[in-house]
């Protein structure tokens, strides 16, 4: 895939309600304004929260904006083996409603989560990030994602 057309998104497993729907009306503007400037695939890490809202969208905009795709790049097979059952159940919709899936291992590792968000920077020039935290997984991938020199927009701010 051409990582010039490509943004990934990474953010918070947990989103509060209150933020949900001004968090959901921007990333759809994020992914419509990165559309209009032809990029066309998306790629998700498959967690809760965050992950999962932004899938959501993609899905929903693929009856619009043609040709728009999305990838998920998950870090093992078992990744669901915590989520609640409604977790689960949206988890399953999005990976039989993804154009592409990579997993890069069988079952967790310690380092598998990390290895998937740097496979997605190492794949994308753009990010769409909802973090408000300096610390965690996320803060690290915004971090690896700038030092890589991919733009990043910022959401839930």
């Amino acid at each position: 895939m051409d990582k010039n057309i490509t943004c990934f998104f990474t953010g918070h497993r947990n989103i509060p309600s209150q933020k949900r729907e001004k968090i959901t009306a921007q990333v759809e503007r994020a992914i419509r304004m990165l559309y209009s400037r032809g990029y066309r695939s998306f790629i998700c890490g498959g967690a809760v929260g965050f992950d999962q809202l932004c899938a959501d969208l993609v899905l929903r905009l693929k009856n619009e904006l043609e040709g728009i795709e999305l990838r998920l790049i998950l870090p093992c097979l078992d990744q669901d083996k915590f989520f609640t059952d409604k977790q689960k159940e949206s988890y399953r919709k999005i990976r039989a409603a993804a154009d592409k899936i990579d997993v890069l291992y069988q079952n967790y590792t310690r380092s598998c989560m990390l290895e998937r968000n740097r496979k997605m920077a190492d794949e994308s020039s753009v990010c769409v990030a909802y973090c408000i935290k300096d610390t965690g997984g996320t803060a690290y991938t915004i971090g690896y994602a700038a030092k890589k020199n991919i733009l990043t927009y910022r959401v839930g701010l």
